[in-house]
Parts: structure tokens; C-alpha cells; sequence
């Protein structure tokens, strides 16, 4: 497929994945090396929810802004625009619900902070 603009739009596409990687490369640096405290694993989490969230409005920003070329991929090929489509969007959302799962559950917020208070 030879759509104007394809090449710019997979160049964007790699920068919110970049910059979560290291953003999150550099949480789990600083997670070594800094001291638990009290307050570290709520820290942890707040920190990881505004990098997903950071990570969530980057897409959103980009796919606004690389619309022309998404509607022209759209209608060169729309089958499989709508397969790349589909399985991006299974791939964002395993990727945060699995660390939202992982990390951002409110059961862990609660069980640590009552084991803080003992």
C-alpha cells in the first residue's frame, strides 16, 4: 500500500511506546535504588497511573492528528485498516488492564495501607 504520509504515521506511532518504556524502565530503576518508605507503593502506583493515562491521551492525541492519513488508509483498504485497528486496540488494552491488574488494583491499595496502620 502506498498512502502519503504511512511512514510518518508508524514514526508516531513508536514515540508513546518509546516514551512508556522509558518512563517505566526509569520507575523500575528508581524502585531499586530509592529506600521503602510509608508511602512508596502508594507513590508507585499514582506515578504508573499518570504514565498510563500520559501513555492513553499520547494515542489519542496522535490518532487525531494523523487522521488524514488514517482515513486514507481507511479507504484504500478497509479490511485491513479494520484488522490493524482491532488488533491494536486488544493490544492497548491487554497491555493496560494487565498492569492495571497487575499493579493498580484497588484491593492492594487497601490491603497495604491497612497493614500500614498496624
Amino acid at each position: 500500500m502506498d498512502i502519503p504520509g504511512i511512514d510518518g504515521l508508524i514514526q508516531d506511532i513508536e514515540a508513546p511506546f518509546v516514551i512508556l518504556a522509558i518512563c517505566l524502565l526509569l520507575m523500575y530503576f528508581n524502585s531499586r535504588m530509592a529506600r521503602p518508605s510509608k508511602f512508596y507503593l502508594l507513590n508507585f502506583r499514582l506515578v504508573l497511573s499518570f504514565f498510563l493515562l500520559g501513555f492513553i491521551a499520547m494515542l489519542c492525541a496522535l490518532m487525531y492528528q494523523d487522521r488524514a492519513v488514517l482515513i486514507a488508509l481507511w479507504e484504500k483498504n478497509p479490511v485491513v485498516y479494520s484488522l490493524i485497528y482491532l488488533m491494536s486496540c486488544i493490544f492497548v488494552i491487554a497491555v493496560v488492564a494487565a498492569l492495571a491488574f497487575w499493579k493498580l488494583r484497588p484491593e492492594l491499595w487497601k490491603l497495604k495501607n491497612d497493614e500500614s496502620d498496624h
